[in-house]
């Protein structure tokens, strides 16, 4: 997968093309890291430019060291993700297939942010052609299950924003129990976020137990050294600084059944 490719054409050059005051207004450290569905586009931007590449390092590694298999040669994966930014799971799990396995995955984001909408669209456009389909929804209505082979329900540092309010932890929770309910085999879950205590998978996860559907629970560990766009580059390929510290993540995987 050619991601610097994609990030190069579609984020850098929207990047460097936005007036300094929005960007630094983008980048004041008083948002740390919170994205409104209405923020203006150039903070959207700003997130993707400078972590979408770390949290799609981190995604990457949480999925080899979790129990979700690979699809089999036999299977589709349908992947629903939920608070998907601009497709950073897209990006993380197709680093992590092999490209066979990427075309037996059906990817369909969704986020609430208008501007996260445009940037992944255009990112699944370079990168979606390796998926068997890849898309944004405008409702987790939308997500229809029949015949789905395998499902896996993935979330991607959305777990601490201030703006997910009750309401939409309980559609994320209707949603997956509807799942379960639906598909034959185990629906499975995998987030990665801050490590940090409560936010909304907390919430979550006791619905998900309320409703008897946790069957196991995984903690996973991973160490994953932050890399960023390079503020040396020029006009040339897109370089990476890696640096000393690693990102601290909270990473798990569940499996549910009725």
């Amino acid at each position: 997968m050619d991601y610097d490719g994609a990030f190069a054409e579609v984020i850098v050059s929207r990047w460097s093309e936005t007036p300094d005051e929005q960007r630094n207004a983008a980048e004041s450290s008083d948002r740390q890291g919170q994205l409104a569905p209405d923020a203006p586009g150039s903070y959207a931007l700003c997130d993707c430019f400078h972590y979408q590449r770390g949290h799609a390092d981190v995604f990457r590694e949480v999925y080899k060291k979790s129990r979700c298999s690979p699809p089999s040669k036999d299977e589709r994966l349908l992947v629903v993700d939920i608070g998907a930014g601009a497709a950073t799971v897209a990006v993380g799990l197709g680093e992590a297939l092999k490209r066979s396995q990427r075309q037996r995955v059906d990817y369909r984001a969704f986020d609430p942010n208008p501007m996260m909408q445009e940037i992944g669209r255009e990112i699944l456009g370079h990168l979606g052609a390796d998926f068997g389909s890849a898309d944004y929804i405008e409702s987790l209505d939308d997500v229809d299950f029949t015949d789905v082979d395998r499902l896996l329900f993935t979330f991607s540092y959305v777990a601490h924003q201030d703006t997910v309010a009750p309401a939409h932890i309980d559609s994320w929770a209707s949603i997956i129990k509807r799942a379960v309910g639906e598909v034959d085999r185990a629906v499975e879950v995998i987030y990665t976020t801050a490590n940090l205590d409560g936010g909304a998978l907390a919430d979550l996860e006791r619905m998900l137990k309320e409703a008897n559907v946790v069957n196991k629970q995984h903690r996973i560990d991973v160490q994953v050294r932050r890399r960023f766009p390079d503020s040396t580059r020029g006009d040339g390929p897109i370089g990476w600084d890696e640096q000393p510290h690693r990102w601290k993540v909270r990473a798990e995987h569940w499996i549910l059944r009725t």
